[in-house]
């Protein structure tokens, strides 16, 4: 895998969880921005374990 994609990629997955980490502790759960932000957060820790999965597959 390309380094520059790879980087990419986690600056995406880091960016998506340092916006979505504090939004949680300040919405109120049971509201949309709530959920939005819980689905917004998940996707992003996925995105980075997927992302560390293939670089080092990649590496072998």
């Amino acid at each position: 895998m390309n380094r520059e994609i790879a980087r990419a990629g986690l600056l995406i997955g880091s960016l998506l969880l340092v916006g979505g980490v504090p939004l949680l502790l300040v919405l109120r759960p049971g509201t949309g921005e709530y959920v939005i932000t819980l689905f917004t957060v998940l996707i992003g820790m996925v995105f980075i374990v997927a992302l560390g999965i293939a670089i080092r597959i990649s590496q072998r």
